[in-house]
Formats: C-alpha cells, sequence, structure tokens
C-alpha cells in the first residue's frame, strides 16, 4: 500500500463515519495521553518548587498511570448500569475539577493527590469512547471509527509535550492544568449536546464490584491468553520509554530544551505510523507467525545497535535515535497482531479482554516512570538496554503464546497460526 493510498482511505474512513461523532470521541479518547505527556516538560519545575526530588516527581505520573489502568477495568462496566452519557460527563467533570486542584496545589502531597483523582477519572473518555461505538456501529462502519479514534489517540503523546513545553515557557507549569480543565469541560459540554443515550435503562446491567473481579481473575487461567496481554505489555513499554523519560531525554541526552520535545516524539510517531501503514501487508505476505519472528528480531538489533552505539560512541542526535526508531517501527507491527490474537480467546466478553489489554499496557507505562526512568536516567545506553530487555521478554511469551494457543482457544474457533 502507498503512502497517497493510505491517506486517501485515512480521508475516506475520516468521511463516511459522523463527523461530529467521530471527532467527539476522538477529542474524549485523548484525555488519557494528554493527562500524561503534557505536564512532563514543567516535571523540573514542578520538583524545584515543592522541593522534591526527580524520582518524586515521576511518581506523580506513575500514579496517574496506576490508577488510570485501575479505573479503566471498571469504568466500562459502571456505563453498563448507569448509561454511557451520565458517565462520560461525570467522569469529565470530574477530572476538570481534578486537575484544578493540582493548578491550585500549595504543596507536593495535595498535588500528588490531584494527579491520583486525575488518573481515576481520565479514563472515562478512553475506555467510553470504544463502548460508544460498538452500541451505535457495527462492520466497515465501527472499524472506521475505531481506527480513527486509535489513531488519534496515537498522535496525543507526540503533540502533548511540545503543546506542554509551550505553556511552560509562557505561562508557568499551572498552566498545563488549567488547560487540561479547560478541554475537559469543553468535552463534557459537547457530549452533553452532541451525545444521546446509546446504552438505553432496558439493556442495562447492575454493576457488582466481586463477580467482575472474578471473571477478570478466572480470564488469566487461559495461559495464551494471559502470555498474549504480557507480551503485548513488554512491547509497548520498550516505546513508552522514551515517552515517560522525555523530559530526562530531550534535556539531558539530546542537550536540548522543554520546548524541543518534538524532535523526540515526532520521528517516534512517524516511524509508527509507518509502521502500521504496512502492517496488514506485511502479516499477509510473510504470515503472522514469520512476521512476529521478524519484528522480534529488529527489537534484538535495535538493542544491540543502541547500546554500542550510544555505550562505545556516544553518537550526537538523531543517530541516538536509532534503536528507538527501529523498535517502535517494530512495534507497531507487533501490537495489532497481537491484539486481535488476544481478542480471539473470548469471542462473546471481548470488551473485557481489551480491558485488560489495556491496563496491561498502561500499567507499562507505570512501571516505566516508576521503575526504568530513575535507572536509565542520563544515559542513552541504558535506554537502549531496555530496549533489549523487552525484545527478550516478547520472545518469550511469544513462545508460550504459540505452544498453548490452540488449545487455549474455545471450541469450534479456527486457529490460522501463519
Amino acid at each position: 500500500m502507498t503512502g497517497g493510498r493510505f491517506f486517501r482511505d485515512f480521508l475516506f474512513m475520516l468521511f463516511s463515519v459522523p463527523k461530529s461523532l467521530a471527532f467527539l470521541l476522538a477529542m474524549c479518547s485523548m484525555v488519557g495521553p494528554l493527562s500524561a505527556n503534557t505536564y512532563m516538560p514543567g516535571l523540573g519545575m514542578i520538583a524545584e518548587e515543592y522541593g522534591v526530588g526527580e524520582v518524586a516527581a515521576y511518581q506523580t505520573l506513575s500514579s496517574y498511570l496506576i490508577c488510570f489502568a485501575l479505573s479503566s477495568l471498571f469504568v466500562g462496566a459502571i456505563s453498563d448500569s448507569l448509561g454511557r452519557r451520565s458517565v462520560m460527563m461525570g467522569g469529565l467533570l470530574s477530572y476538570a475539577l481534578s486537575c484544578m486542584i493540582c493548578a491550585f496545589s500549595p504543596n507536593y502531597e495535595s498535588f500528588l493527590v490531584g494527579r491520583i483523582l486525575m488518573g481515576l477519572f481520565a479514563s472515562t473518555g478512553t475506555v467510553l469512547a470504544m463502548a460508544v461505538t460498538r452500541d451505535l456501529f457495527s462492520g466497515r462502519q465501527a472499524q472506521e471509527l475505531t481506527s480513527l479514534i486509535a489513531v488519534i489517540f496515537a498522535l496525543a503523546p507526540a503533540f502533548a509535550p511540545i503543546i506542554g513545553g509551550w505553556l511552560v515557557v509562557l505561562f508557568g507549569w499551572r498552566s498545563v492544568f488549567f488547560f487540561l480543565a479547560g478541554f475537559a469541560f469543553l468535552m463534557a459540554l459537547a457530549t452533553f449536546f452532541l451525545l444521546k443515550e446509546t446504552h438505553p435503562e432496558d439493556k442495562r446491567t447492575a454493576f457488582h464490584f466481586v463477580p467482575l473481579v472474578t471473571t477478570y481473575a478466572h480470564s488469566f487461567k487461559n495461559v495464551a491468553f494471559t502470555a498474549g496481554v504480557f507480551c503485548n505489555g513488554f512491547v509497548f513499554m520498550g516505546s513508552i520509554l522514551f515517552s515517560a523519560g522525555a523530559p530526562d531525554y530531550v534535556e539531558n541526552v539530546m542537550g536540548m530544551g522543554v520546548t524541543d520535545f518534538g524532535y523526540l516524539m515526532l520521528p517516534l510517531i512517524g516511524f509508527s505510523v509507518t509502521g502500521s501503514i504496512f502492517c496488514t501487508k506485511i502479516a499477509a505476505r510473510l504470515g503472522e507467525v514469520k512476521a512476529m519472528w521478524l519484528q522480534i528480531a529488529l527489537m534484538y538489533i535495535a538493542g544491540i545497535a543502541g547500546v554500542v552505539m550510544n555505550y562505545i560512541w556516544h553518537v550526537p542526535y538523531p543517530l541516538c535515535l536509532f534503536a528507538v526508531i527501529v523498535y517502535s517501527t517494530a512495534m507497531s507491527v507487533i501490537r495489532p497482531i497481537m491484539t486481535v490474537y488476544n481478542l480471539d480467546y473470548f469471542p462473546q466478553n471481548r470488551g473485557m479482554a481489551a480491558s485488560i489489554q489495556q491496563f496491561f499496557q498502561t500499567s507499562a507505562f507505570a512501571i516505566c516512570a516508576a521503575l526504568w526512568v530513575p535507572v536509565v536516567m542520563g544515559q542513552a545506553w541504558k535506554y537502549d538496554a531496555v530496549l533489549l530487555f523487552c525484545g527478550v521478554m516478547v520472545s518469550v511469551t511469544w513462545i508460550i503464546v504459540l505452544k498453548t494457543r490452540p488449545r487455549s482457544l474455545p471450541k469450534g474457533f479456527q486457529s490460522e497460526n501463519r
């Protein structure tokens, strides 16, 4: 598929679904990545103002991500009970109030509380955008709208630190949270006027916490599914490390300023999109299994080459990004394949499988912020060593998937390990 054809297909997808609804759901889904990335250029200023170290500053990111991951497991079930529209508006307004707590926080402790609350409510837009899509559409229209939301969701982490960097420079770090609060309030207002209830009362089910947790726990008895979501999590972890550690990498490795985050994020997103364009073609030509092994091999090459280049030769920008660019391109091919594989095990409950997968991906981001970033700070080769570690773990979990997938699929399901 050529780039021109891909662009035409994207425009067709954009305009073949209701434009106002597509735009609203896509914007609501951006709340999560905007919350994680927009304030990162100001982390150093936040740490300085509150008199805490960089590790404590990064804990405000990991706390947000942990709460986002946990709440994403339950917000869908809550909307099954109370309706999509009311939960969407309530979540966005509560998120806006949480942002204001951060904006006016006089000390580190209150700021951390605000970040925790932001995490609890930010998942509303991301999760319910998909639920509303499933309520209203099926077949090709559902795929088109889901793809559009996914594309915009992927672009948000690239542009968020660029926006945040300029806000921090022009108006100070607190302006970031005024911006996020205003964005969420506008989305809540748009939801009120543009989104009708898509889950009527006669289809609603009562929310029961214990049975829901039991159902989630039972899913992990499926070995191939468990290995698959871990595989997807490790794939995501390697790439998202450079987003979690963006302030350190841009300022201490690349030697640039808080307004220069685009020099890191835009190449990564650009090559990820390129990989996504050719993912289907690669899988069709090689088969899914061979395509997976090829991308895993590229991850090994990226990790080893990155460590050598940055430890021995200390290569400058942009050569220092070689490893993560290759890794991100491979990741963009692996994740769609693994996502489809992981949803195959529960054909009657794919929403649950998708929620668990989202939980693991967000948890990978949290682990990067809490564990990896403090370890790799200031050293490009250490970032690349984590890429190599993730490549090893992806290969291990992928082997487990291949060994256990045939017996883990439901009866009558056609397994195609091509």
